[in-house]
């Protein structure tokens, strides 16, 4: 029964990751990076996530935060911050490193597609972790169902855009040589996270159509910035 459910669980974890991938995918169509290249680093982003929580967990410990108590503002808002700025530093770093060796890692584009690709895979452990119980216990398939609705408009989308927009500043980064891009687009992409979680926390499903507003208002913009990384014919140097 557990292996069925843990089955169920990764296969519609999968199908939400699976369509923003393709859709993100879609917009590098013209000059695709390498299928095994964007595996790797979905492949990659998978595999901080244990890693992330791990470290997260020795946050709490060595803070003392006691998570099953009602934390107070002030714990939320650094104990989010902390996980925000954990998770978005491990996908970046992680890719960073693996991609020295990429040879195909040479338009300004690269970067938001690789780090994307990052997200997601992050994001599909994620996914499963979220939706496993729901699986295991019998006629609550439809409760697994609508939190992997939410995590596709949710969470999901949150880390494809913090990615994305660290992948932007990264590539303004390879094309002038000036690190200040590179702790901005950090400073963003961390903040866009700390906020969702904020907003998830203090809020809950009474904010959902204004956080889902204001995420497809932010995808917008990435699409944007996507094609003015496409015009940018400058080849960037690792």
């Amino acid at each position: 029964m557990i292996w069925q459910s843990l089955f169920l669980s990764s296969l519609l974890s999968a199908l939400p990751i699976v369509a923003w991938l393709i859709f993100f995918l879609w917009q590098d169509v013209k000059k695709p990076e390498p299928k095994r290249w964007i595996f790797l680093c979905f492949s990659l982003g998978a595999l901080t996530t244990p890693i992330a929580y791990w470290l997260e967990n020795r946050f709490i410990i060595w803070s003392g935060i006691n998570l099953e108590s009602e934390l107070s503002i002030g714990v939320n808002i650094l104990l989010y911050g902390v996980i925000a700025l954990i998770e978005e530093l491990l996908k970046f770093l992680v890719i960073r490193i693996a991609l020295k060796e990429n040879r195909y890692f040479d338009e300004a584009i690269d970067a938001m597609i690789y780090l994307i690709a990052a997200a997601l895979g992050f994001g599909v452990i994620e996914n499963i972790l979220a939706s496993l119980d729901y699986f295991i216990i019998p006629n609550y398939y439809l409760n697994g169902i609508g939190v992997l609705v939410l995590r596709f408009i949710g969470a999901n989308l949150v880390h494809v855009l913090s990615s994305g927009l660290i992948g932007y500043f990264w590539a303004l980064f390879l094309i002038s040589k000036k690190k200040y891009y590179l702790y901005e687009g950090l400073f963003w992409g961390i903040l866009l996270h700390w906020g969702f979680n904020l907003a998830i926390i203090f809020f809950g499903q009474a904010a959902l159509l204004s956080i889902t507003i204001f995420l497809f208002a932010v995808t917008i913009c990435l699409l944007w910035i996507f094609d003015t990384l496409k015009h940018v014919e400058k080849r960037i140097e690792y």
